[in-house]
C-alpha cells in the first residue's frame, strides 16, 4: 500500500514524543553516535557510491536493526540519513529495506523520513532559542546564526536553510541565494571549522558485534577462524 504524506504539524509532534522516548529535551542537540550505542543499532561507516546516503534494515522481530552510512558523504549529510533511517526503524508502519537516495523522485514515506529528520535533529524550540530575537521577529536569520544553528546541530547547510524556511525565518529569495552559498568558504571568513561539512568515519562501526564476536571466541563458542572471518565482515579482522 501507498504510504501516505504526514502533515508536517503531526511530523513535528512524532519526532518530539521520540526526543522524550530516548531521553532527549525539546531543546538540546542530538549526538547522532550516542544515540545510536543508546539503541543498539549496529552502524558502520563505508564508502559508498555518491548517490546513495545509507541503507538501514530490521529482523522481522524488530529486536536487531543495522545502518550502513556513506562515509563519502558530508558529515553533516550522514547525520541527517542517520536520522532519516531511524524514522524506518522506529516510526514506519511498514519498514522496507531500501538505499536513501540524495537526488531523485522520492516516494511519500521517503519525504516522511526526510521531514522527521529534520524535526528530530533541528527542534522548533532549539531553533528558536538560539536565534536573537531581533532575527526571530524579522524573520531575517543573519549568515552568523546559521552558521552557528549548523555546528550546534550538527546538520548541513541545506538542511538549516530548508528547515528555517519551514519555520517562516527566512525568505524564499533568502533560501534560494543561501543554496548557493559556498558554505566551506562561508566558514572559513568566519573562523569556524568544516569538518562538519567535509566526509569522514571511514571504517567507524558502533554496536557490540565486535564485542560479542570475541566473547563467542574467549568462551570457546567459535574458532579462531571463524572469529576472524566474523570481524573481516565489518572490516576487523586480520587480512
Amino acid at each position: 500500500m501507498k504510504a501516505k504524506l504526514i502533515p508536517h504539524e503531526i511530523i513535528e509532534d512524532i519526532a518530539s514524543k521520540q526526543r522524550v522516548e530516548w531521553g532527549l529535551s525539546e531543546t538540546e542537540p542530538i549526538n547522532v553516535k550516542t544515540i545510536l550505542r543508546k539503541l543498539n543499532i549496529l552502524t558502520i561507516y563505508r564508502p559508498l557510491s555518491m548517490d546513495s546516503c545509507g541503507v538501514s534494515l530490521m529482523t522481522a522481530d524488530k529486536t536487531k536493526r543495522f545502518m550502513l552510512i556513506n562515509s563519502n558523504c558530508p558529515r553533516g549529510r550522514q547525520h541527517f540519513t542517520i536520522a532519516h533511517e531511524l524514522f524506518h526503524l522506529f516510526v514506519d508502519e511498514n519498514p522496507e529495506p531500501h538505499i536513501c537516495k540524495e537526488y531523485g523522485e522520492k516516494d511519500n514515506n521517503e519525504k516522511n523520513a526526510d521531514m522527521f529528520a529534520s524535526c528530530l535533529l533541528m527542534p522548533k524550540r532549539g531553533i528558536l532559542a538560539n536565534c536573537p530575537n531581533d532575527e526571530i521577529k524579522g524573520r531575517n536569520v543573519s549568515v552568523a546564526t546559521i552558521l552557528k544553528l549548523e555546528q550546534l546541530f550538527g546538520v548541513s547547510h541545506q538542511a538549516l536553510v530548508y528547515r528555517l524556511k519551514r519555520l517562516k525565518l527566512i525568505s524564499e529569495t533568502q533560501l534560494q541565494d543561501l543554496l548557493k552559498a559556498n558554505i566551506k568558504l562561508l566558514a572559513e571568513q568566519y573562523g569556524i571549522e568544516k569538518i562538519l561539512y567535509e566526509p569522514g568515519n571511514e571504517g567507524v562501526i558502533i554496536g557490540d558485534y565486535g564485542t560479542k564476536a570475541r566473547l563467542l571466541f574467549e568462551n570457546e563458542k567459535i574458532s579462531e577462524g571463524h572469529y576472524n572471518e566474523l570481524m573481516n565482515t565489518i572490516g576487523y579482522g586480520k587480512n
